[in-house]
């Protein structure tokens, strides 16, 4: 969907069949949405809980079978009350209610316990899961439409080839405002379906679809409402929505994504995005005209295809022979405080304070592709092994999130310098909101939602001409 893709997720630990996979967004995510989720136990709550779990456990090996089975609720009860406090809150939405539990806690451990669902049977994934493994990326056959959706197999005419939950925003959450007051659309636009005559815009978060490009006149696919077999969801277009402008929301009902034709393996998909898409994009290529300095611009996968492996240029050596505008250098590091650690630093009259930090050889695979780990750097120094390999040293700097990862951020006081980094641990990325992309002149629309398809109570932004002909037009029906 934009140039950054291709990010590799890896295991970090063995995952049962059935289990939902969770990644880590950094509890400043969910410090920063108490509003909306409420206090959502973090780490220390776990750990916490998994405590009292063993001390309990240590109690019933110990003294349970002295008691009866009401003694060990209340002495459950107990411990419930002296946790009820503001402190450790967050404690008791993990811990169970009764002194049976217990076992179950020690077993899979607090995170776990408190998300029984979290692992589905086999049967209940063929039931209710669905497949999406029909389609692969790769490089469209549409002449500079970059990425497009292929299919894996063979799929016959009316076959589903996906199905994607919906997110439900308002059509003014995606408008962004730029210094001199002008406006346009994020880009997320231009992967939500929406209808002309509403504001609501939905948006399909289903892995790949959304790289299924246009094609008006020969699409072998298009999309329909999902309804499960003998279900009546004729309900859902009788509903009226209403979308906030400053949030989204998860709907209860689901989009797929249907063959128009037999598909033969490797054959691209397309749908059509409807009429009045098509005549914006005519409309936009008509009205096209490029920056001043477009022919000096680089993307970052041609830069990348020319120096990936190639020596990472000094700072000085940018002085002479500078990379493009907008492309930085960046650095696989796992910031950690120097105190009780490092003894290598100075402070200057200013109260700054350089550290100096020698690479750790013994860094783990995973730090190489956890994009945590990845912020700009600047280059200072390079040398050469015995061996004949690069090493640098580089000053540490801040990537442009410093909400999720608190803990990873360079205080404003400090200067990190490392030296011995091995060149694998160096790559170039793009400037934040620098690429083509994100030119106030980019297209920016929605994809087409059928008029067929598209209940008339979700038309909240027709106006009365429009209503009064749609009259008329019943009347000669």
């Amino acid at each position: 969907i934009t140039y950054y893709h291709d990010y590799k997720t890896r295991a970090s630990k063995d995952i049962p069949a059935g289990s939902e996979l969770f990644i880590s967004y950094g509890e400043d995510w969910f410090l920063s949405r108490t509003n909306d989720l409420g206090d959502v136990p973090l780490e220390e709550d776990f750990i916490f809980a998994d405590h009292v779990a063993d001390a309990l456990k240590s109690y019933k090996d110990s003294y349970g079978h002295k008691t009866t089975s009401d003694a060990n609720d209340q002495v459950m009860e107990l411990v419930r009350n002296i946790l009820d406090l503001e402190a450790t809150s967050r404690v008791l939405q993990i811990l169970p209610d009764t002194f049976d539990d217990v076992e179950k806690v020690i077993e899979n451990g607090s995170a776990r316990y408190s998300l029984p669902e979290s692992i589905r049977s086999l049967e209940w994934l063929e039931t209710n899961g669905h497949c999406v493994d029909n389609m692969k990326v790769g490089p469209s056959t549409i002449p500079a439409a970059g990425r497009g959706a292929f299919a894996t197999r063979h799929i016959s005419e009316g076959s589903v080839i996906s199905v994607s939950p919906l997110l439900l925003f308002h059509r003014k959450h995606f408008v962004m405002e730029y210094g001199d007051g002008s406006q346009n659309q994020q880009l997320a636009t231009n992967y939500c379906l929406g209808h002309p005559q509403s504001t609501l815009l939905f948006f399909p978060y289903a892995p790949l679809v959304g790289l299924i490009n246009h094609d008006s006149k020969s699409p072998n696919a298009e999309i329909r409402w999902f309804k499960k077999s003998g279900e009546d969801n004729s309900d859902m277009f009788e509903r009226k929505f209403s979308a906030n402008p400053n949030t989204s929301k998860k709907v209860d009902f689901m989009i797929e994504y249907v063959a128009t034709r037999d598909m033969k393996p490797g054959e691209e998909i397309f749908m059509d995005y409807g009429q009045e898409w098509e005549h914006a994009w005519k409309e936009h290529e008509e009205h096209w005209i490029p920056q001043e300095d477009a022919a000096d611009y680089v993307t970052h996968s041609s830069f990348m295809s020319v120096n990936s492996d190639k020596p990472v240029r000094t700072e000085e050596e940018q002085e002479e022979s500078p990379y493009p505008e907008n492309i930085l250098t960046a650095c696989f590091y796992d910031y950690f405080p120097y105190e009780g650690y490092i003894d290598t630093y100075e402070i200057d009259e200013n109260g700054i304070t350089t550290v100096w930090e020698e690479w750790d050889e013994d860094e783990p695979d995973y730090l190489f592709f956890a994009h945590q780990y990845l912020r700009p750097c600047s280059i200072l120094t390079r040398k050469k092994r015995t061996n004949g390999d690069d090493v640098y040293s580089a000053l540490m700097l801040n990537p442009p999130d410093t909400t999720s990862y608190p803990e990873m951020m360079v205080p404003i006081s400090e200067h990190r310098v490392v030296s011995g980094i091995p060149r694998k641990a160096i790559t170039f990325v793009e400037m934040p909101y620098d690429t083509d992309q994100h030119l106030k002149s980019a297209f920016r629309h929605p994809i087409g939602i059928p008029d067929s398809m598209f209940p008339f109570s979700w038309k909240n932004a027709i106006t009365h001409e429009q209503i009064t002909d749609l009259d008329m037009r019943e009347m000669f029906d």
